[in-house]
């Protein structure tokens, strides 16, 4: 064999390592997708704590609640993709942490909420992924804000009690690329004296908010339905 072809097989070998090491590593990178948010475990509190707390004055938690900027809180999605070198879907988890917006509670009631997202700040284990969403399908470029609040009221099934869970279903609104659409909310939150979480999975179809679900790399097809994954933590006001 002469120099030539021998030198054509070496660049040939080189160039499929490299690919294929570049899917290896795509793969390894979407393969462990972070868990849908849930509430954290529930704090600890001894009797001189519990005490404290009381003296405190915070017997409940009626008022005006915000969004912590402690980086805590984020807004994502949760979608399946198929790639072109794996037999089943991959599960692809996007956040952001850039998140904004206040809550009001009376009792058993939140009478109001309303959450803003800064959908540039999306981020993936995967930048291709990042890349291809800001310009194509979701164009956070183009609609940078995603915003939900409250239809109507929510009704608790119980008046929140500190260190307990809670579970709330009501309607809301979503607004993402530039579309409004009525959302079901099913909702778990604990209030833990001087903050508030709230999280929940709310399932939608990119094509109902004029989404076109894009394509990039090894990506062939992406699924129409998501969950958009949220864990709020919330401060008094």
């Amino acid at each position: 064999m002469s120099r030539t072809g021998r030198l054509v097989i070496v660049g040939v070998v080189v160039l499929v390592l490299a690919l294929g090491g570049g899917f290896l590593l795509f793969v390894n990178r979407t393969s462990d997708s972070p868990p849908p948010a849930a509430l954290d475990p529930a704090p600890t509190t001894t009797a001189g704590e519990a005490a404290a707390s009381e003296g405190d004055g915070a017997t409940s938690p009626d008022g005006t609640w915000q969004v912590s900027d402690d980086g805590s809180s984020f807004v994502g999605y949760r979608v399946k993709e198929q790639l072109t070198f794996l037999s089943s879907p991959n599960e692809a988890v996007g956040r952001s942490t850039a998140v904004t917006g206040t809550m009001e509670v009376a009792g058993d009631t939140v009478s109001a909420a309303r959450i803003e997202a800064d959908l540039t700040q999306l981020a993936s284990d995967e930048s291709r992924r990042d890349n291809a969403i800001r310009q194509r399908g979701l164009e956070s470029e183009r609609y940078p804000t995603a915003i939900l609040e409250l239809a109507e009221p929510i009704r608790l099934a119980s008046a929140p009690v500190e260190g307990e869970q809670v579970r709330g279903e009501g309607k809301g609104r979503l607004t993402v690329h530039g579309v409004t659409r009525d959302v079901d909310l099913d909702l778990q939150g604990r209030w833990n004296g001087d903050s508030i979480q709230v999280v929940g999975q709310l399932p939608v179809r990119m094509t109902d908010f004029e989404i076109e679900p894009p394509r990039f790399g090894p990506v062939v097809s992406i699924e129409d339905s998501l969950n958009v994954d949220f864990n709020l933590v919330f401060e008094r006001s």
